[in-house]
């Protein structure tokens, strides 16, 4: 008989949500003592401008970021049955939804790749693009699999928490487009001209950073939470 060479879905997620968290963290330990950045708080798309953490940051959440693409792929095959079975509009949603995930993780690999301080448009569009289509996704995900009777409450949890963390992240970026207005600065300054580690830190520009690494890190709690769905699952 021959040997089973496929992949498992549970050890790809595993191995999605670790490197991606381990780059994040890596990219910020190093950069952040390599007084490239500032320790509190820096956004994350301003770390990997140089150094060493440059070289790393976006294979490694490109990795990532593809491997969900592919799980958004299997998860589609889960859900299948359980949308048809719920009837409505859950079948039309689960071909949507993977159709959102892959752009979005498309989108999200231009971004970790094309840096804010070289392409602030293209970065700004596609990690806006990534962060709303990976929230979509987790919401439906934990939707259908509720309705369908599998409730995960640490999962309900971190899907609030991501978008909490996402509506308030932009909320405080406005407040900080505001300040600088007042200050007489364009509206799209900070598009234009990122933070360096000398630059003065406003208190929204720290609430915008801690929002993004809470939003972040809560939807990769939540993409934990569905491990259990994919056990015994095949790639």
């Amino acid at each position: 008989m021959a040997e089973d060479s496929s992949i498992s879905a549970k050890r790809l997620l595993d191995f999605s949500v670790a490197l991606g968290a381990l780059t994040l963290v890596a990219t910020y330990l190093i950069s952040t003592t390599g007084g490239r950045v500032a320790p509190f708080i820096p956004i994350i798309s301003e770390m990997p401008f140089a150094g060493p953490e440059s070289s790393f940051y976006g294979p490694g959440l490109a990795i990532s970021i593809f491997s969900f693409i592919l799980l958004a792929q299997v998860f589609h095959r889960i859900f299948t049955p359980l949308a048809r079975e719920l009837g409505g509009n859950y079948e039309s949603g689960n071909d949507l939804i993977r159709i959102i995930a892959t752009f979005g993780g498309v989108c999200g690999i231009i971004a970790v790749n094309f840096h804010w301080i070289d392409y602030p448009i293209l970065h700004g569009v596609t990690a806006g693009i990534l962060f709303t289509s990976f929230l979509a996704w987790g919401a439906f995900a934990w939707r259908i699999l509720e309705k369908s009777g599998r409730k995960h409450k640490v999962r309900r949890y971190a899907i609030y928490s991501g978008w909490l963390f996402y509506i308030l992240m932009i909320i405080f970026s406005g407040l900080d487009s505001q300040a600088l207005i007042v200050e007489g600065q364009s509206p799209f300054y900070r598009l234009d001209n990122p933070p360096s580690v000398d630059d003065s830190r406003s208190l929204y520009l720290n609430l915008t950073a801690f929002c993004e690494w809470s939003m972040v890190f809560s939807f990769y709690v939540g993409a934990l939470t569905f491990r259990q769905e994919l056990e015994g699952v095949r790639l």
